[in-house]
């Protein structure tokens, strides 16, 4: 008499596997190669829960011929093992999975032996289920299997940095409990239950993990546009992007909106450029910058041209606005006047503008009015 419980688990699992199968490719971030063996993993699971199921109403109730028995349990142990390895290829294992699947094919050749002498498995006249003497090269197969998807667990933990390694634990777990009791006691059929759920364990676990991958990618990226690669301060993207918060927050409460600009330009970089080299150069600007994000301690600093940077004053710098530029006019006449080369030297002209609600409608507003500023202290240092 089957089992009505085992009937329904093995029901579900093979129409989850079914239904895996078809949906895997959408709506996933998987590139086609993962899709279509997980959508392999999710068939083989399938068609081996199917065969195993079969096998056993076959056993217990002697229903079917001794060859259709034997033909059933024929194709689940063909498959079994090779399912820890295409588990394995869908988690994007690829250098030894062509060695592994060789190594799975000489079970199949085994197993086709096993139909002519019986000594893996047979059936009997009475179309019931008996394991051969040489039934442990069976276990040793998925055995094999198994070991190689729990050592591609391993690499996914190492590869994910071990954040995630008690959820692979615990799907490793599953898929050798199944196994192993199965193993120990024929009777209990929780091979390919385990192996159903741990193939849509792992189709989740793996998804979840190429999405962190990929946010962390896109953060890094964003991280690196948003900055100058060679000052390291804010970039012209980042330049934009504030300009476009600050003309929101004016249009929207043009009263509480508080903000200066400084417009910063570089002096005799093209005499430095021409003179030392465009290495020297580079640390020219560094140089310069690095002054310049000292004087605006509380500020961010952008870098929107080769030899042009604006900051925005805000909290602390905003309030000691006069004392900045006091700050700034001595350092650059100090700097003008100090011997050593144009290289040694840190120059650069500076403009500042305090946004007025009543006479600026916009950020370029502003900007215009300290770029004038920027151009006449340029032309007093020149006169130096």
């Amino acid at each position: 008499m089957m089992d009505h419980n085992y009937t329904v688990t093995i029901i579900i699992c093979i129409l989850s596997m079914l239904s895996l199968a078809i949906d895997v490719g959408k709506n996933t971030i998987l590139n086609k190669s993962d899709i279509k063996w997980f959508r392999i993993s999710f068939i083989l699971a399938a068609t081996g829960a199917a065969c195993e199921y079969l096998g056993v109403l076959f056993d217990k109730t002697g229903c079917a011929p001794q060859k259709i028995h034997w033909f059933v349990t024929y194709i689940e142990f063909s498959i079994s093992p090779f399912l820890g390895v295409v588990l394995a290829r869908s988690c994007g294992m690829k250098r030894t999975i062509k060695p592994m699947c060789i190594f799975m094919a000489v079970n199949v050749i085994l197993q086709t032996i096993s139909l002519g002498n019986g000594k893996i498995f047979s059936i009997d006249e009475t179309s019931h289920f008996m394991r051969g003497n040489e039934y442990w090269l069976y276990v040793f197969f998925c055995g094999a299997s198994f070991t190689y998807i729990v050592f591609v667990f391993i690499l996914i933990g190492i590869r994910t940095k071990l954040r995630n390694s008690f959820t692979l634990f615990l799907i490793a777990s599953i898929m050798i409990t199944g196994q192993v009791a199965n193993i120990i006691d024929g009777s209990i059929n929780s091979g390919y239950l385990s192996i159903c759920v741990t193939a849509v364990l792992l189709y989740i676990f793996i998804q979840n993990m190429f999405r962190h991958i990929m946010m962390e990618t896109i953060n890094i990226e964003k991280d690196i546009s948003n900055h100058d690669s060679l000052t390291k301060v804010l970039s012209r993207i980042s330049y934009d992007n504030k300009i476009k918060d600050l003309d929101k927050k004016i249009r929207e409460d043009p009263v509480c909106v508080r903000f200066a600009i400084c417009e910063c330009d570089l002096n005799n970089l093209k005499i430095v450029n021409d003179t030392f080299g465009h290495d020297k150069g580079d640390q020219y600007i560094i140089n310069c910058c690095k002054s310049i994000c000292d004087i605006f301690k509380h500020s961010p600093v952008y870098r929107i041209g080769g030899d042009e940077f604006v900051a925005i004053l805000q909290s602390d710098d905003y309030d000691n606005l006069d004392k900045i530029k006091q700050d700034f006019n001595d350092f650059a006449v100090a700097e003008m006047k100090a011997e050593g080369t144009l290289f040694e030297k840190r120059s650069f002209a500076a403009g500042f503008a305090v946004y007025d609600n009543n006479r600026d409608s916009c950020f370029n507003d502003v900007m215009k009015r300290a770029d004038v500023e920027m151009y006449h202290n340029k032309q007093m240092l020149k006169n130096l």
